[in-house]
């Protein structure tokens, strides 16, 4: 009679579980699992598993089938952020097993691979949560007490991750995959921006998850705002600048539904939870996208958002349960048009200089032409 043992590793990019070769063999009694209607959810076990840094879990009772391991794994280590110390590669022993009736092997015992323990670990944890933290608290300081309803609140984690961090263009082998790492160096790729949006969305009462498509080797998130579910991709919203060039932030790919998301080129992708996001009050209004062209950062000030346009031009937003509202370049307050209320801009010290300058070129000097040639007539 035969016990079991085999390894695996957990790809980062696209976390999918990948059973290698190594079969380790040793003299065992091959117990058979009796039939069970209601077995312990494996996931819990290995969640406290995981947290406390066992070396060895006990999955016996949970008659989990090796057919489910790879699954379950991933879709734990995608669900806990917090779970950062934890390797993308494992073994595991297994027994013959027989499951409702049906022979199968199933899991006795997992042997993770911990990249921190101890001391270490202690202060990975500190710094994650701090960084979280400072974060959430930044959100708070910005709205000045008002209360950011969910859609700002989605629209300040996409816009802070964006502009905080950057894509790590190491190789894949080398490159920040999880949330820690990338709050530590800044950097990461599409897992560790997904993670870390996942991380600071629940921090702030959100419901998330993840979202993988195996085919476009990619990953980033669902999010539950005004009771229905939309993507959010921070990497892709998050483009590399050109040598020498400022950091630019987009939003096409902010609060999307499913066909949004295949509009833009997305395939292949699910998530553990299977959402579908068929809500589009976000993404369009009379047949026109609404963010797709706001470039850079968007600031939350005095009700709505501002940015610019890609002509430079600074564009506010209002967002509410009802969709979201951009008006035309110039209008800061939202008034309907270009206004002396909008012309005070250019004494605002909270407004990014680039904008002010686009004010005087595009707004005052037309306005001081057309009143000297109207003198002159």
């Amino acid at each position: 009679m035969k016990s079991h043992r085999k390894t695996g590793i957990l790809k980062n990019a696209t976390v999918l579980l990948l059973t290698v070769a190594f079969l380790f063999w040793g003299r065992a009694s091959l117990p058979v699992v009796a039939e069970s209607p209601s077995p312990s959810d494996p996931s819990l076990f290995l969640i406290e598993g995981l947290t406390d840094c066992q070396e060895s879990i006990d999955l016996r009772d949970a008659l989990l089938p090796v057919s489910e391991l790879g699954r379950l794994y991933q879709d734990v280590l995608l669900s806990h952020p917090e779970l950062f110390h934890v390797a993308p590669r494992l073994s595991y022993g297994y027994t013959e097993a027989v499951i409702n009736g049906t022979p199968t092997r199933a899991v006795t015992y997992l042997y993770p691979v911990y990249t921190l323990t101890g001391q270490a670990l202690t202060a990975a944890r500190a710094l994650y949560r701090s960084t979280v933290t400072s974060i959430l608290a930044d959100m708070e300081a910005d709205f000045d007490g008002l209360p950011p309803t969910e859609v700002d609140t989605v629209l300040y984690l996409h816009d802070e991750l964006a502009h905080r961090y950057a894509y790590d263009t190491r190789p894949e082998a080398e490159a920040n995959a999880d949330a820690y790492t990338f709050f530590r160096d800044g950097v990461g790729i599409c897992q560790a921006y997904a993670l870390a949006f996942l991380a600071l969305a629940r921090g702030a009462g959100l419901e998330a998850h993840i979202v993988v498509s195996g085919e476009m080797d990619h990953a980033w998130n669902h999010v539950r705002v005004e009771g229905a579910w939309y993507h959010v991709d921070v990497t892709r919203d998050d483009p590399i600048p050109a040598e020498g060039g400022s950091p630019t932030v987009t939003h096409a790919r902010l609060l999307r539904s499913d066909t949004g998301m295949a509009a833009e080129g997305y395939y292949g992708f699910s998530c553990s939870e299977d959402h579908v996001c068929d809500d589009t009050r976000f993404e369009t209004r009379e047949g026109e996208a609404i963010l797709e062209n706001l470039r850079q950062e968007l600031r939350f000030r005095d009700g709505v958002w501002l940015g610019t346009d890609e002509h430079g031009g600074p564009v506010a937003t209002r967002v509410s349960s009802d969709g979201i509202f951009v008006g035309p370049a110039g209008d800061v307050n939202l008034s309907g048009g270009v206004d002396p209320a909008d012309l005070l801009a250019l004494y605002d010290p909270s407004i990014p200089e680039a904008w002010r300058e686009w004010m005087r070129r595009c707004v005052v000097a037309p306005q001081e032409s057309t009143a000297i040639e109207s003198s002159s007539s």
